[in-house]
């Protein structure tokens, strides 16, 4: 907001399925008609000054790359609320001045946001001017100033910060046990705990998180737990997944090529060596799981054993077998209410209406994969494949 000067409020517009959900989250405008001139900025913009730099002029302009719009100041009567098209943007850059986007502006996938993590926290965070206190037997190794303890925040001794390569930031009511160490840049959300941790640069553990053994250059959404030990490097983890004991993510492969994940059923090149799995929301992966670089494992899924391929949205993957069986519905929501009841929190109906949009729109995906129809505890072929 500061960076746009005339800006009075902020909305969101997107796929009208998500309209509930985001207006609980952030208690703003969905998809709500705006009138007059407004500054656009697509979600998946890249935060650089280039990208709001046009912000001061009131000229209408629109930066586009690949027909994608990248940002604009526009009359918000030319088009409609809601996801907008190519077609649209097609339209609307002949109607007024075309700026040049930043290179490489938008994010292509989640390895982006992996690669960028370490980047955004130490542009993000704040340095303190005045000494922090710390207890005695923690150790800091590099700027004091590096290190940002909200209100709350409870470090035990025998705890090891490392600011030298970045800023560490604790958020409020977050704990770090003993034997834990930090490494810059490094953020950890409020009221996350961390276990005895190993905390690598470039990674955000956000609010509610349980985390232990070692975690670098990744991000964990809200509410996920990874209580035991384990390694989860360059990766990306959705919302309310649980990680059991011994669970490894691979982020390198043993050519030390670029890990390509398959999207949309083609190979993309990450541009990066190391790039561990994305892994969706409510995902559940059992004790000793092993999940391969660049695989995604998707919402509501549960891995047990070695996950060399995708695992599609709601299905049981058991990786000594191979058999896929797609999960109940009923099942999974059931699942996902005894874990918020866990942390004091319930399953809203917008939430739950969005999970039910979410199994139906991923059906033909599992169909895809070969998941069958059945009960995860049933010997052998569950039923024959769902007809296409």
């Amino acid at each position: 907001m500061e960076r746009v000067p005339d800006a009075k409020d902020i909305s969101l517009w997107g796929r009208p399925e998500l309209g509930a959900v985001s207006k609980e989250a952030t208690h703003g405008l969905y998809n709500d008609k705006v009138y007059g001139p407004a500054f656009f900025v697509n979600a998946r913009a890249r935060p650089t000054q280039g990208l709001l730099s046009p912000a001061s002029t009131s000229e209408p302009f629109a930066a586009v790359s690949g027909g994608e719009l990248v940002a604009a100041r526009l009359d918000s009567a030319w088009f409609k609320p809601g996801v907008v098209t190519k077609s649209v943007v097609a339209s609307i850059a002949k109607k007024v001045r075309r700026v040049a986007p930043p290179s490489d502006p938008l994010f292509a996938g989640y390895w982006d946001l992996v690669e960028s993590n370490g980047l955004a926290i130490a542009g993000q965070a704040r340095r303190f001017d005045e000494p922090i206190r710390l207890p005695s037997d923690v150790v800091v190794r590099g700027p004091l100033s590096n290190v940002m303890l909200a209100e709350g925040a409870e470090l035990e001794g025998n705890v090891t910060l490392d600011a030298r390569l970045g800023p560490i930031v604790i958020d409020r009511g977050a704990s770090v046990e003993s034997f834990s160490r930090l490494m810059g840049p490094c953020y950890v959300g409020p009221r996350a705990k961390l276990y005895s941790a190993l905390i690598g640069g470039g990674t955000s553990i956000f609010e509610g998180c349980r985390v232990g053994g070692q975690v670098e250059s990744s991000i964990l959404m809200p509410f996920t737990n990874k209580a035991h030990f384990g390694y989860v490097g360059d990766s990306y983890v959705g919302s309310w997944v649980n990680l059991g004991a011994g669970c490894t993510f691979s982020n390198l492969k043993n050519t030390y090529g670029n890990v390509r994940p398959v999207v949309g059923g083609e190979k993309l090149d990450s541009g990066m060596m190391k790039l561990g799995p994305a892994v969706g929301d409510m995902a559940k992966l059992s004790i000793g799981s092993l999940v391969y670089a660049g695989r995604f494992v998707g919402t509501g899924s549960h891995v047990s054993g070695l996950a060399a391929a995708d695992v599609p949205s709601f299905a049981y993957y058991d990786g000594q077998t191979g058999r896929m069986v797609e999960l109940e519905l009923e099942s999974v929501l059931e699942t996902q209410r005894r874990m918020m009841e866990r942390r004091g929190l319930s399953l809203g109906k917008s939430e739950e209406a969005l999970v039910r949009q979410a199994f139906a729109s991923t059906a033909q995906e599992r169909r895809k994969a070969g998941a069958l129809k059945g009960r995860i505890g049933q010997p052998g072929p569950a039923s024959e494949p769902e007809k296409p």
